[in-house]
C-alpha cells in the first residue's frame, strides 16, 4: 500500500489538488494523511493586550475545520473507495514540518497555489522546498 502525504490548506487550489488524486489515484488502495501545519503565532513587545491564547484557540478550530473539510471530499467521493484517510494537525514552520514527516511516506502532495498560504510559503521557495524534499514532490493544479 502506498502511503502519501498531501499538505492541506483553505485555497481553491488545493481543493483542485484533492480531486487531482482523486482522478490520479481512483480506487487504489492508498494510505492518505491529511496534513496542515498552523504556523507558530509570533510575540510582539509592542502588541499590548493581545490574548494569543484566543488567537491560538481560533487558528486550531480554524485548521480542524480545513482538515475536516478535506476528508470529507475524500469520504464522499466513490473514487476513494480504496483510501485510507487520516488527519494531522501540526504547528510550527509549515516547510520543516512537512519535510521533516515527509520522510515516512512514498510521496508528498501540494497544492499549486498563486494565492493564500502554499504561495507565500513554497512558491517563492518552491523548487530549494522540491529540491530539499526527501520523497518526490507532485505538485497539483
Amino acid at each position: 500500500m502506498k502511503k502519501l502525504l498531501f499538505a492541506v490548506n483553505d485555497t481553491d487550489e488545493c481543493t483542485r489538488a484533492a480531486h487531482s488524486l482523486l482522478s490520479l489515484f481512483e480506487s487504489q488502495k492508498l494510505a492518505l494523511t491529511l496534513l496542515h501545519v498552523t504556523p507558530e503565532t509570533i510575540l510582539h513587545a509592542e502588541s499590548g493586550l493581545i490574548d494569543y491564547e484566543v488567537i491560538e484557540k481560533n487558528e486550531f478550530e480554524e485548521s480542524k475545520k480545513i482538515l475536516n473539510n478535506f476528508k470529507e471530499i475524500f469520504k464522499e467521493d466513490k473514487r476513494a473507495i480504496g483510501f485510507k484517510v487520516e488527519t494531522l494537525l501540526k504547528s510550527g514552520n509549515p516547510i520543516d514540518i512537512v519535510l521533516e514527516i515527509a520522510n515516512g511516506y512514498d510521496l508528498l502532495v501540494i497544492g499549486s497555489s498563486e494565492q493564500g498560504i502554499l504561495h507565500r510559503i513554497f512558491t517563492s521557495h518552491q523548487n530549494s522546498f522540491v529540491n530539499a524534499s526527501p520523497i518526490s514532490v507532485l505538485v497539483a493544479k
